[in-house]
């Protein structure tokens, strides 16, 4: 009987013998095409939304007053694995929308999570941490249920998209074909890619790993564009392998990339420095009171795609025996300065950071669940359908997440205590610091601060007196 049950389902589910709807325990978003077209990833397509309201989300639009975008698919294996597709919508000129709480852009991603068997919590977690931790932007995302054209698609992540503006990646936009050379160092967001495509900016790792550099912005180069950002790619290549004139940290902002990596260390998301890896550059200035001029540097970031995280389940760095080639973050770990700063961010993230992140996994298997039940009974042959169970999703989530912390406790210990201040030179070997100067941890009431040459800082290495 329990088998003809779920045959009946399974036929229903992919035949329309009856419709799966709404749980009403989301916002639901309303895309409706131009002519009922569907959508494809070859071509954007003009439609119309809104947006009902739920809890603390403002409604958006209405049936009767639709707001015009375009849609189309987005993805490379997550559009053409899954039958479950994720979707880019832009809303129309001078349509930017604050859109369920997040700042006003025309600019989302629909993220499907349809390679997702951990209850949704691969990139919801990644994104948790990326915050936690301290990295400048990460993306916000918003759980709603989608219906496309009257058919239910079941849980989605209404996501900032990884662009240059004021509320994102914030830093100088540069204009495509730019030739000036004062303003062709900035602003830059680039990606480590795994795909090949016309523009890539290509070179072999010193390790031999061919390395493909996608230019996300300025999309279209000059040629002096694309002299500049070969270039940096070359020398950031050689400081990382400790040669050529620029060393590292004049180059990479070194804080940044150890919380990157942190964050894909504990997510041991085996295909971190492969694909879906962004990192950013601002513009150079002038010193205004010396005329000489600031170099900026280049930050890892914001994360992105964690759909590989805890897939491998090995008790080894990302960067050994990889799954992937990953791409520079081997090399990195051998930079004292580097290392030290992730020993540092580790100590941090163990002692007031990872309370918060498994308060705010619990609140969001909290919210979706209803909806995740939804989406199983839409997707009965994709991975999601495990998600209909999103408590025993999140303990099995958990017990891989603390596998994972449990591995690295037994590499790092308890980290480095000392507070990450740049006054501090972390360069130089520790019998070459005075013990007068050397940071004294305090820990009153739960509250740690650090000492050093008598002032007091916050463990994140703000002045308190």
């Amino acid at each position: 009987m329990k088998q003809l049950f779920t045959l009946i389902i399974l036929l229903a589910s992919t035949t329309g013998l009856f419709a799966v709807s709404p749980s009403g325990t989301l916002p639901v978003m309303y895309i409706t095409t131009k002519n009922n077209q569907d959508v494809s990833r070859e071509k954007a397509i003009d439609a119309t939304l809104y947006v009902t309201g739920y809890g603390k989300y403002e409604a958006l639009g209405s049936a009767g007053n639709q707001i015009p975008l375009t849609i189309k698919g987005r993805g490379n294996w997550t559009w053409t694995g899954f039958d479950k597709k994720p979707y880019k919508i832009v809303f129309a000129q001078g349509y930017g929308q604050k859109l369920l709480g997040m700042k006003k852009s025309k600019h989302w991603a629909l993220l499907a999570g349809a390679d997702d068997y951990l209850g949704f919590l691969k990139n919801t977690t990644g994104y948790i941490l990326s915050e936690q931790i301290g990295l400048p932007y990460t993306p916000h995302q918003v759980p709603v249920e989608l219906v496309i054209n009257g058919d239910y698609k079941g849980l989605y992540f209404v996501t900032e998209t990884i662009r240059i503006d004021n509320d994102r990646v914030n830093i100088h936009e540069q204009q495509d074909g730019e030739t000036k050379p004062e303003l062709i160092t900035g602003g830059w967001l680039v990606q480590i890619d795994n795909y090949p495509s016309e523009g890539n900016i290509e070179f072999d790792e010193d390790n031999g790993e061919h390395v493909m550099i996608t230019p996300q912005s300025p999309e279209d180069l000059s040629a002096i564009q694309r002299n500049y950002i070969t270039d940096q790619m070359d020398a950031l290549n050689a400081a990382i392998y400790n040669r050529g004139d620029m060393p590292l940290q004049q180059i990479l902002d070194i804080t940044d990339a150890a919380k990157y990596y942190l964050v894909q260390e504990i997510m041991e998301d085996c295909e971190s420095y492969h694909g879906s890896c962004y990192l950013y550059k601002d513009r150079d200035s002038v010193d205004v009171a010396t005329s000489r001029n600031v170099t900026t540097k280049w930050h890892f970031g914001p994360v992105w795609d964690f759909g590989n995280a805890y897939d491998r389940h090995k008790e080894t760095f990302i960067y050994d025996d990889p799954t992937f080639a990953q791409i520079w973050i081997e090399q990195l770990c051998q930079n004292k300065t580097f290392y030290q700063r992730v020993k540092q961010l580790w100590y941090q993230y163990r002692q007031t950071q990872h309370s918060k992140v498994l308060a705010d996994i619990n609140a969001f298997v909290s919210a979706i669940s209803s909806a995740a039940r939804r989406d199983a009974e839409r997707w009965q042959r994709s991975n999601v359908r495990t998600n209909a169970d999103m408590a025993e999703r999140k303990q099995e989530f958990l017990s891989r997440m603390n596998w994972r912390l449990d591995w690295l406790y037994s590499q790092w210990g308890e980290g480095d205590s000392s507070p990450i201040i740049d006054a501090i030179d972390i360069t130089q070997p520790d019998n070459a610091l005075h013990n007068a100067n050397r940071p004294q941890l305090h820990i009153t009431d739960g509250t740690i601060t650090i000492e050093k040459n008598g002032h007091h800082y916050s463990i994140t290495g703000q002045p308190i007196d």
